[in-house]
């Protein structure tokens, strides 16, 4: 399934509702992968937006109280004209504040896909899990916790980490490829979110295929990136991530994929 070739041939519009801290890199980081982002944060053009596009990205990095209205009306009309929507549950067993917000959208909201490192999911669906600022715990069951969720949210489940979990329509995918400088730029896991929602289509349900495809390319790029950086650092690496993103191909990704179905 060459998804990748469908989406530099046909540009999607992903509209993204995310954080103050990464709306640059995240924009850069769409263009050079060959989608069309666009940072939209107007309920009032929401309708206008959300037509055309292929997906929504909501992401909570930067929630304050007078965003959270808007987050919910432009999610809402993402559900009425049919955009898929990822969530980007950033933090949220950090704060209480934060997990309120979170249940309260997905009551709400009719969400494609969820992602988030695996103390982000387990807050979602456990009220006493709690977070170190956005850390995740490594000692957590990330398959474990992405069944779960996958059961509880009736959505698309992607957990991401040393290795990455991948939850749809019960099968289930640990993928390995990726580079440990990933953790070191800030908004890495961000565009990530935004790089999986240019992969969805707007017509079709989300498909497990699509996002193991996302995922998986996005770390090629980001072992291309590590190679070239040479040992110079996070600096380097974020730079030549969009370089990456913007070499990467279909052949790369038959060819150097880490993944296995697990159950």
């Amino acid at each position: 399934m060459n998804s990748l070739n469908n989406l530099r041939m046909n540009n999607p519009l992903v509209i993204c509702y995310t954080n103050d801290v990464v709306k640059n890199f995240t924009a850069n980081g769409l263009l050079s992968l060959g989608a069309s982002p666009a940072m939209s944060q107007a309920p009032e053009e929401a309708i206008d937006m959300l037509t055309p596009a292929n997906a929504l990205l909501i992401n909570i990095g930067t929630l304050t109280k007078d965003r959270e209205q808007d987050i919910l009306e432009i999610a809402k009309t993402a559900n009425k004209v049919g955009t898929p929507i990822v969530f980007d549950p950033v933090a949220v067993g950090a704060s209480q504040y934060r997990k309120d917000f979170c249940a309260t959208f997905l009551k709400t909201i009719d969400v494609a896909v969820v992602k988030g490192n695996a103390s982000e999911i387990l807050a979602l669906i456990n009220s006493d899990a709690k977070m170190k600022g956005t850390d995740s715990d490594q000692n957590l069951n990330a398959i474990e916790i992405a069944k779960d969720a996958h059961k509880r949210l009736n959505s698309a489940i992607v957990i991401t980490g040393k290795e990455d979990i991948v939850v749809q329509d019960n099968q289930i995918y640990k993928l390995n490829n990726g580079s440990p400088l990933l953790a070191k730029v800030t908004g890495a896991g961000c565009l990530l979110g935004a790089v999986i929602a240019s992969f969805l289509q707007s017509d079709k349900s989300t498909s497990i295929d699509h996002l193991v495809e996302a995922v998986s390319i996005y770390n090629i790029a980001a072992e291309k990136a590590e190679h070239l950086a040479n040992g110079k650092g996070p600096g380097t690496f974020m730079t030549l991530l969009l370089d990456g993103l913007y070499q990467v191909t279909y052949e790369d990704y038959l060819n150097q994929s880490d993944k296995q179905e697990v159950q």
